[in-house]
């Protein structure tokens, strides 16, 4: 069934199977795979405009969750929207650490509040999690900002139990929706020689954090 979600209950994070339509996904990556094979903001892109990527978005069951979460009509940062293809491979990260000041926040503890408060959208366009690189993330609720010491990937798995590690498996069009917390990163092993395109947009409530105010937004229509 198109958009049938599997909610995780240890982190804000959903995953939506068929979200998007295969045959929408199969035009987009028509026109993204022509193009280096680098990740490129979603502003740059003259095919698919960001017009179009946001209506689509906006008439499929992804914009119940991000609204459930960040109130009508979230504002996307079209500069921190982009095309990815998993290579190079991001290492753990929060996306709600954007922008943080680590070094001039050395001396301090990190807190909840540092956080964006936020939604990311990763889609994906090619099958991917199996021989192509896909998205893992740790299946607990993170309290606060993480320190970059706390992603290396020792500091990780010494804090996690094996279990709570979700590498899922996915077809063009399935998606996931998760909030600035989760601690995530590229899923990718010797075995996944295929290529990847995925696309990634980021909401957030109004009014704007200030550490992205100044960023260019879009918004999907109304209704």
């Amino acid at each position: 069934m198109r958009g049938t979600a599997e909610r995780h209950e240890g982190a804000a994070v959903a995953l939506l199977r068929g979200a998007l339509p295969a045959s929408q996904c199969a035009s987009w990556r028509a026109a993204l795979d022509t193009g280096p094979q680098v990740s490129r903001p979603l502003a740059s892109l003259a095919a698919p405009d960001t017009t179009a990527v946001l209506q689509a978005l906006g008439r499929s069951p992804l914009r119940a969750l991000v609204e459930q979460a960040l109130g009508a009509a979230p504002p996307c940062n079209l500069d921190q929207s982009w095309v990815r293809h998993g290579r190079p491979p991001h290492g753990w990260h929060q996306d709600g650490a954007l922008r943080f000041d680590f070094i001039a926040q050395a001396d301090r503890p990190l807190h909840d509040a540092d956080l964006l408060a936020m939604r990311t959208c990763w889609i994906a366009l090619t099958p991917c999690g199996s021989d192509a690189p896909g998205l893992e993330w740790v299946d607990a609720a993170q309290p606060r900002l993480l320190h970059p010491a706390e992603l290396q990937p020792e500091a990780v798995a010494a804090r996690h139990d094996a279990a709570l590690f979700r590498r899922p498996v996915m077809q063009p069009g399935d998606a996931i929706v998760f909030d600035g917390r989760l601690l995530h990163r590229t899923h990718v092993d010797a075995a996944m020689t295929r290529p990847r395109t995925s696309l990634e947009l980021r909401f957030f409530a109004t009014p704007l954090p200030p550490r992205v105010a100044g960023d260019r937004f879009g918004a999907w229509p109304a209704g």
